[in-house]
């Protein structure tokens, strides 16, 4: 079974060089493995990461105004803080990869004033609070993989 979260915004990084210069701005152990020049508005499938040396990659699908608008219809408790013009939309599976695409998304978050929305529960994160999140979860993620090791 694979999990979603969305980032809404009114405008996107440029680049995943952008993304992981942002990334390493806040401080986190997160290297996005993908084409530095890469347009991120072009990156639809597999973004592989690392996070703390552990795999953490997650499927990217960026999205214009139109399928915003479609979410933001969908889901009226996402209309605050817009107008929403970009989407991205993450899928994962795994343990460490909640720790990459919260980590990921919250950073795109913060960078361009958008919100972070966890799909499954529903909790939606606004730009301020979006690290905080990241690092709370970061944590959570540390601590149920160093439980799980032998």
């Amino acid at each position: 079974m694979s999990l979603s979260c969305f980032v809404l915004s009114n405008r996107p990084l440029a680049t995943i060089g952008a993304w992981q210069a942002a990334i390493d701005a806040v401080g986190f152990k997160l290297v996005l493995d993908g084409d530095a020049h890469g347009r991120v508005e072009d990156q639809s499938g597999h973004l592989p990461a690392i996070w703390d040396g552990v795999e953490a990659g997650f499927e990217c699908l960026p999205c214009g105004a139109d399928s915003a608008a479609d979410f933001v219809e969908d889901h009226e408790e996402a209309v605050p803080g817009g107008p929403w013009t970009q989407l991205l939309e993450f899928s994962y599976m795994g343990v460490a990869n909640i720790a990459g695409v919260t980590i990921a998304g919250a950073v795109y978050a913060h960078a361009t004033g958008g919100i972070f929305w966890e799909g499954e529960e529903g909790l939606r994160v606004d730009a301020d609070a979006a690290l905080a999140y990241a690092r709370k979860t970061e944590a959570e993620i540390r601590d149920a993989l160093a439980r799980d090791m032998p």
